[in-house]
């Protein structure tokens, strides 16, 4: 038998009061056994406040109460419970900083530490629609409680837009529960866990860096003194002792780059991960290695190249105001230089100035109304140009213009119905690879000496042989 609650908790006294009436209930009718095989169903409201993907069917998260302290929940793919494609839509559909309701079943790890597992979820309030153009800081939560940032953004509103609920749970008290002030955030202090926590469980976790054996918190370590971590000493993973936070912080940032290295490392790609350059040189390599492909002279004829999605400016920096090879980038958003770009297309010595822009997005209508441009390039090229990655393929294919590019993301969700011919669902980025060279048996790859996504995948003699 299923014990559901059917009010909305909004205080972490309120939900160890269910999970201690669930637990001494069950205890007295059955036996101790049974507290797992009876769970505890909850509702409960808070701030969305941190994920932790750890696979495709595994994210944790934390949800901020009214009372400032943290709930963490885990969603997870199971028989009978969520699927992996609903763990892929909740991922999508709920933001940091949204206000949720979720439903799901209430259990104890360890001594004291609750965890809701989540069956359902409903968002109540947007972060994006309450605060437009307003970046969420998970770091606000650490001195203001939930129920305090709602005051202060709805003012004589209840948190939520509802009362705090009363705990009821059927066959035992019904003590009212509301939400009163409480202490914000749990402290940000560091102390070497327990060897049951998660610091010890290496089986558990993959990509995840370890120091001296036990999992490193990954958001203690990325921000200054520990500040990203909202659990403090709470917190499951290995912080390590507060006088040994730098030393600690400077092996963890190592570790990380290499196992970032050897994770984003493709098969085929034959260059030492430590000999690669940076992702901020990528437009350089990426250029330097069209040049030796084609030559200059080659880029440069006609009405040049094309740069699609390069919103950056990067590729014409390299192209246009370096090595005077005509290119017109493709994006809907004005150039936008950093400070060292500005400088060289301010330079005196090629008086270029910016390369021509059209400020749309790549389509077949773009292609039309443009005929002399696209008719007469030498080339197009896309470095990581995320949703504009099919188009330019279809494009250059279409037409039968050279063309070159280096995919990155896949944009599953706004793709669903991308398939390889076997009928794989792109949703990762070696299937995108392959989706998009089985367009045609002639397109080929290489790798750019670059971190990251550093595969190109490029056709320029639509002449060869398609054997």
């Amino acid at each position: 038998m299923e014990e559901t609650n059917d009010a909305v908790l909004t205080t972490l006294a309120a939900l160890h009061k269910a999970y201690e009436g669930h637990t001494q209930r069950v205890n007295t009718e059955t036996d101790a056994s049974a507290v797992d095989a009876e769970p505890l169903h909850v509702r409960v409201r808070g701030h969305f406040v941190r994920k932790r993907k750890l696979s495709k069917g595994l994210i944790f998260g934390d949800v901020v109460l009214a009372d400032g302290e943290l709930l963490e929940v885990m969603i997870r793919a199971r028989p009978g419970g969520l699927a992996i494609d609903q763990i892929k839509q909740i991922n999508w559909d709920v933001h940091l900083g949204d206000i949720v309701v979720i439903n799901g079943i209430l259990s104890c790890k360890e001594s004291t530490h609750l965890l809701l597992a989540l069956m359902e979820v409903h968002v109540e309030e947007y972060w994006s629609e309450a605060h437009p153009g307003e970046f969420f800081d998970h770091t606000q939560f650490a001195t203001m409680t939930a129920q305090e940032l709602w005051s202060a953004n709805h003012p004589g509103e209840f948190f939520g837009q509802k009362a705090f609920a009363s705990v009821s749970i059927s066959g035992g008290e019904d003590p009212q529960v509301t939400a009163a002030k409480a202490p914000s955030a749990a402290p940000r202090g560091s102390v070497a866990l327990a060897p049951n926590s998660q610091a010890n469980a290496p089986h558990k976790y993959t990509n995840i860096v370890q120091i001296n054996g036990l999992n490193a918190c990954k958001y203690y370590f990325s921000g200054a003194y520990g500040a990203n971590c909202l659990r403090g000493e709470q917190c499951h993973f290995w912080h390590g002792k507060p006088e040994d936070y730098e030393q600690n912080r400077q092996i963890w940032l190592t570790k990380r780059q290499e196992q970032r290295r050897a994770v984003s490392h493709i098969e085929g790609d034959e260059h030492d991960p430590e000999e690669k350059w940076l992702k901020a040189q990528r437009a350089r390599i990426f250029c330097d290695w069209l040049v030796e492909k084609l030559g200059e002279e080659q880029l440069g004829q006609g009405t040049g190249v094309i740069d699609v999605a390069g919103g950056k400016g990067e590729i014409p920096i390299q192209l246009w105001n370096i090595r005077g090879i005509r290119t017109t980038l493709i994006d809907p958003r004005p150039m936008k230089l950093n400070k060292k770009n500005r400088k060289i297309v301010a330079s005196k010595d090629n008086g270029r100035g910016k390369c021509d822009q059209l400020l749309c997005y790549l389509t077949n209508e773009t292609f039309q109304a443009n005929l002399d441009l696209f008719a007469n390039c030498s080339l197009l090229v896309g470095m990581h140009p995320d949703e504009a990655t099919e188009i330019i393929v279809d494009i250059a294919l279409k037409y039968k213009k050279p063309f070159a590019i280096v995919p990155c993301c896949v944009m599953s969700r706004l793709f669903p119905d991308r398939r390889c011919r076997d009928g794989t669902p792109v949703a990762t980025y070696d299937t995108l690879v392959q989706y998009l060279r089985e367009k045609d048996p002639r397109i080929q790859s290489g790798f750019l000496s670059f971190t990251g996504r550093n595969q190109v995948l490029y056709l320029f003699d639509f002449e060869q042989s398609t054997n």
